[in-house]
């Protein structure tokens, strides 16, 4: 049985807990799972994402974070660190979980594909500031989107594939090439 099931935990108490840790941890449905690092080309995917966003973001009041940036999800319980995330709330400088998550990045692997396009997506969904939920794939050209329509529902856009697609971004006007999203990957 795993400490927080154990001991009964709910999010605050994970929370609380976390903020003692020397390593990140996830919450997910009652469980403490520790993070673990990925692939070389999992890590230059989300800086390519990052490096883009930061200057196209610039002047707006919303800002790209890395996977440092904690999202913990009240409806579910749970708490996860995107791999790359816009957030448009409010800044506060010391505070270490995002105010209001805008479109959410996932960098697939074979291990995560499935449970970060059903689950993680399900999850996210419940957060209302969500616009866009984005998977992209590491070992091919493959950008799933899905976007938030009228309904409130996060429903799925067709798969960007080609060298000359782009994603426009829910927010802004941006179009994100995915030449820009896979640079240096080598495909």
């Amino acid at each position: 049985m795993s400490m927080a099931r154990e001991h009964g935990w709910t999010l605050s108490d994970f929370l609380a807990w976390e903020a003692g840790q020397e390593r990140r941890h996830a919450f997910i449905d009652g469980e403490v799972v520790m993070m673990t690092g990925g692939t070389q080309a999992h890590a230059l995917i989300a800086a390519n994402l990052l490096a883009f966003l930061r200057p196209a973001l610039r002047g707006s009041l919303c800002r790209p974070f890395g996977s440092d940036m904690r999202l913990p999800i009240p409806d579910t319980g749970n708490s996860r660190y995107p791999d790359v995330m816009i957030d448009c709330g409010r800044f506060q400088q010391p505070e270490i979980n995002a105010s209001e998550p805008t479109v959410i990045f996932e960098v697939l692997s074979s291990s995560t594909a499935w449970y970060d396009q059903t689950r993680k997506l399900r999850d996210d969904e419940s957060l209302p500031s969500l616009r866009q939920y984005v998977c992209v794939s590491q070992s091919e050209r493959r950008v799933s989107v899905w976007t938030r329509d009228a309904t409130g529902r996060l429903v799925p856009e067709p798969d960007l594939t080609g060298e000359d697609d782009a994603l426009l971004l829910a927010i802004a006007d941006i179009r994100l090439p995915l030449a820009a999203i896979y640079e240096d990957i080598g495909f």
